[in-house]
């Protein structure tokens, strides 16, 4: 890429399309979380029982599902103004939107496994297993720590 002068631009490609996927991760993220929340809720489990509980959810999983999707949709817009039209652009910015749910759907039909509803959701399988390898924060040492605690 460095030998010509379009190597700058083969690389602005590759970062528009890298950040979109990227973007799209969390967008994958946040919507796993809700899903998770949902199956909690179905079930009437409540976050309290949970080893760990942000105080910030399922708050913060709207705002970034919202806020990864709002960007992603935006961050190529300009090339829907007249006279601003590149193809280039285009793609690198809409390939990965496009191929996100593309693929999802894809992998739901060649693995054969539907979505599961909320009130179906397994969370009591080997869950021995997984709380004996978790462990208890220490207590904060000062006030910084005991307001990150908080927080978290």
């Amino acid at each position: 890429m460095g030998v010509t002068s379009g190597s700058g631009k083969v690389f602005g490609w590759f970062a528009n399309m890298t950040s979109v996927a990227g973007l799209m991760t969390w967008f994958g993220i946040s919507a796993t979380y809700l899903r998770f929340y949902a199956g909690l809720k179905a079930q009437g489990i409540t976050r309290a029982d949970l080893p760990y509980a942000s105080k910030l959810q399922p708050f913060a999983a709207w705002y970034a599902l919202i806020g990864c999707f709002v960007v992603c949709f935006f961050s190529g817009f300009k090339v829907f103004l007249r006279g601003h039209w590149d193809t280039a652009t285009f793609v690198t910015n809409y390939l990965p939107l496009m191929l996100f749910p593309v693929l999802y759907i894809g992998a739901k039909f060649y693995y054969k496994d539907p979505v599961k509803p909320s009130h179906s959701m397994d969370f009591v399988s080997d869950i021995k297993e997984i709380e004996a390898m978790t462990w208890d924060e220490p207590p904060p040492k000062n006030k910084l720590e005991a307001f990150w605690a908080w927080l978290m």
